[in-house]
């Protein structure tokens, strides 16, 4: 541990490997598999071990994980051509006790959400730092919107919270497909209700394209770098 606490990184790489020594002890990884495979720096650490599998093929949830997929020599492709994922592996911005999910910090859950739909098994990679007793608690709720609908979509996502427009320096934060960020800070006694509904309701708001809430897909298991190691929560893969 560090002066501030502990080392993130090691806890993010801690929880990658740890998924892959699952994922090796559980499935025959020289096969041909056909897996999601997520965005964001803790899924990262297990790029180089997706680069050893034999004949796997990729469906990346990010033009950046695609790029650095590609670099190692990962057959990628298409969602759009892989209606069956054994599994998908991807990271999250929290976590709370039913394995329910806020992701979009890198502004890939609409693509990630997805991926996750088609996968057999959601598994999840994040340090201890993640967890948390309800959604909202310490993160926004990312929402993806059209850029020609920005001030009305903002406007109507204040019902839940305090909307933000999420920025890179001075400029407009914008997604693969062109879409721009808004960061709602959920109100309190919101984000402890039904969320499932909450997610429904949000994507039912004109110029919303997807929210960040994984409630209707959550995680099947959840691998956790802990200081005293890793903790796997959840049920077998299916």
């Amino acid at each position: 541990m560090g002066e501030n606490g502990p080392d993130r990184e090691k806890l993010k790489k801690r929880a990658a490997e740890g998924a892959m020594d699952w994922i090796e002890n559980h499935y025959d990884v020289n096969r041909g598999l056909r897996v999601g495979v997520g965005s964001g720096s803790t899924v990262s650490y297990s790029f180089s071990r997706f680069a050893d599998y034999q004949n796997l093929i990729a469906v990346p949830t990010s033009s950046k994980t695609r790029n650095e997929l590609t670099k190692l020599g990962i057959e990628v492709d298409r969602l759009e051509d892989s209606d069956d994922l054994v599994f998908d592996l991807d990271g999250a911005d929290e976590v709370d006790p039913q394995l329910n999910l806020i992701k979009g910090g890198g502004g890939s859950h609409y693509r990630e959400k997805l991926v996750a739909r088609q996968a057999r098994s959601l598994l999840i990679v994040v340090d201890q730092t993640k967890l948390v007793d309800y959604l909202g608690q310490s993160f926004p709720l990312p929402v993806e919107v059209n850029p020609e609908r920005v001030e009305k979509t903002k406007d109507l996502l204040s019902e839940f919270g305090e909307p933000s427009l999420r920025r890179n320096d001075e400029k407009l934060f914008r997604t693969d497909g062109g879409n721009v960020i808004i960061d709602v800070q959920m109100a309190d006694k919101l984000s402890r209700e039904d969320t499932g509904e909450l997610e429904r309701e949000i994507n039912r708001i004109d110029g919303v394209i997807e929210n960040g809430f994984f409630v209707n897909r959550s995680a099947d298991i959840v691998f956790v770098g802990t200081e005293n190691g890793l903790k796997i929560i959840g049920d077998e893969a299916r």
